[in-house]
């Protein structure tokens, strides 16, 4: 193929969409899995606001720092990340990803009881992680809408 071509075939294409960007508040215990997650979400454009070491702090640290999607492990010292996502959904509502190498159907309910739509289970891949945050933050936004319908 040429360059002329190469042009023309570029100009038929459909621009991408750009995706929105969030501030994400990480909690994971295990420092290296952590480091590793924050890593990925900067490289997909997203800032993280803060990065809690058990489930406790990542309570503090959501209304600290009100971020527009929490990542939470399930599976945390002082609180889980099960409690931690129902002290935070508490305060403020707020998407919220789980995120866990634990797969059993008693945390998927919880996780289905406390609304939570976005589940990841280690190790998952950029990608995954990528359409795990907009899946969560289109599903709030759209309980969200069912929840407080605008005014006729």
């Amino acid at each position: 193929m040429n360059l002329a071509t190469d042009r023309i075939s570029n100009q038929n294409k459909s621009p991408q969409p750009v995706l929105e960007t969030y501030s994400i508040l990480l909690a994971e215990d295990d420092r290296h899995m952590a480091d590793l997650l924050a890593a990925n979400l900067r490289r997909l454009g997203h800032r993280v606001v803060g990065m809690g070491r058990n489930g406790r702090e990542a309570v503090e640290l959501a209304s600290k720092t009100n971020p527009d999607v929490v990542i939470l492990d399930i599976e945390m010292p002082i609180l889980t990340g099960l409690q931690a996502a129902r002290e935070i959904l508490a305060s403020r509502p707020v998407p919220i990803v789980m995120s866990t190498g634990v797969s059993d159907i008693r945390s998927l309910q919880n996780a289905a009881d406390l609304k939570l739509v976005s589940y990841l289970v280690k190790p998952y891949s950029p990608a995954q992680l990528k359409v795990s945050i907009h899946l969560a933050v289109a599903q709030y936004r759209a309980f969200v809408q069912v929840e407080s319908p605008a005014a006729t």
